[in-house]
């Protein structure tokens, strides 16, 4: 059974965000609530963090609490390789400003994600 408040759904494409600490994350989805995405920087449980969302035109910046943080993988760049995690964010403070920008990067994300069902 679902617990979430908003509906999660599936990021299909090249979405891409960055955190303060200027890592590239790679998002695995996303509703009002929060996010999940993988990175290459540990993040610690309960600490804060922002997203920058640049989808095509749209900007939003969200404050966030890293709900969890675990290390899922290793990727090779390189000769080096380097350890990947997915962390869950739940979203703070988010204004109705926000809300509204965040409502329309997942509307075009969905309607994108609509246009790739076969």
């Amino acid at each position: 059974m679902e617990r979430r408040q908003f509906k999660r759904f599936s990021v299909q494409g090249n979405v891409e965000g960055n955190i303060i600490l200027k890592a590239d994350i790679e998002i695995i989805d996303i509703s009002l609530n929060g996010m999940l995405f993988l990175i290459t920087k540990r993040l610690n449980t309960n600490s804060r963090c922002r997203v920058n969302l640049n989808i095509g035109d749209a900007r939003v910046g969200l404050d966030g609490s890293v709900i969890r943080s675990n290390l899922r993988e290793s990727r090779q760049i390189q000769s080096d390789f380097q350890p990947v995690y997915e962390v869950a964010v739940n979203f703070v403070r988010l204004s109705d400003k926000r809300k509204s920008d965040l409502q329309k990067i997942i509307d075009y994300l969905k309607k994108c994600s609509d246009s790739t069902d076969y």
